[in-house]
């Protein structure tokens, strides 16, 4: 495992022990995890990162788009103005499921080495009702970008 991976392996554990501790979401809410940080395999992007979308509902959802931004780490991303989003495709997520979404990131948006905070709104339909989850994960950018 790199020391890249296991970076953001352990940035997640911290941030879903702060996320428990706080009490923030019920149980049923959508939840967000960083896997990794990879060079795009299209030229049309620079990187992606890979989340997992997990949900832990007892029902099905059907995820819809993912509306976001990227921060530095520490600045408040929840104000700031979502300018990207992704289609989701309608994508169903059994309950007690995950399914990955691989989330672009503009070379331009981030800083090598930087840890960032991706933030945002995730769109699902669950039980024919449309419902958006406040999402927020962190993000640790690779040291350099592979050539």
């Amino acid at each position: 495992m790199s020391l890249n991976r296991l970076h953001v392996a352990s940035l997640l554990f911290a941030f879903a022990a702060t996320f428990a501790a706080a009490g923030c979401g019920a149980s049923h809410q959508a939840q967000l995890n960083v896997l990794s940080v990879e060079k795009a395999t299209t030229p049309d992007k620079d990187m992606v990162v890979y989340v997992e979308v997990v949900n832990r509902a007892k029902r099905p959802m059907r995820l819809q788009r993912l509306q976001y931004t990227f921060a530095p780490a520490g600045s408040h991303a929840k104000n700031a103005q979502l300018e990207l989003e992704l289609e989701l495709g309608e994508r169903l997520v059994e309950a007690g499921s995950a399914v990955v979404v691989e989330v672009p990131l503009p070379v331009a948006d981030m800083a090598l080495g930087e840890t960032l905070t991706l933030a945002g709104r995730l769109w699902a339909e669950q039980d024919q009702i449309l419902r958006s989850f406040s999402v927020a994960a962190e993000v640790a950018t690779p040291v350099e970008q592979a050539p």
